[in-house]
């Protein structure tokens, strides 16, 4: 890989690793405007912008987990990663930072 595409592979990767954390130190509020930000951008963009940059031949059909998931192996049919990616784990995330904070009553840090 160029220099380029291993800077968007880790920021890429740092920022997914943020998000799927997201609800144990951000509150649900912010990660549920973060869900229409990423709607927005998936609308305008028809994709991640990142995915975009990392993926260009592939871009609109790919996703950083197919990416990964590829890479180590496994066959993945990419357009339900896709699915799966843009429609279900947003909701996910969200659901176990309500879970987190509002049933549990955890603190967060934001």
């Amino acid at each position: 890989m160029k220099p380029r595409e291993i800077l968007i592979f880790y920021a890429h990767l740092i920022l997914i690793i943020f998000v799927w954390t997201s609800p144990f130190w951000l509150n649900w509020k912010i990660i549920f405007l973060f869900i229409i930000l990423n709607y927005l951008q998936i609308i305008i963009f028809r994709a991640c912008v990142l995915t975009l940059a990392q993926f260009k031949k592939q871009g609109k059909e790919m996703t950083m987990y197919t990416f990964i998931l590829e890479k180590i192996g496994f066959k993945i049919n990419r357009r339900i990663m896709k699915l799966i990616a843009q429609f279900i784990m947003p909701w996910v995330i969200l659901l176990i930072a309500i879970i987190w904070q509002i049933l549990l009553h955890k603190k967060v840090l934001i």
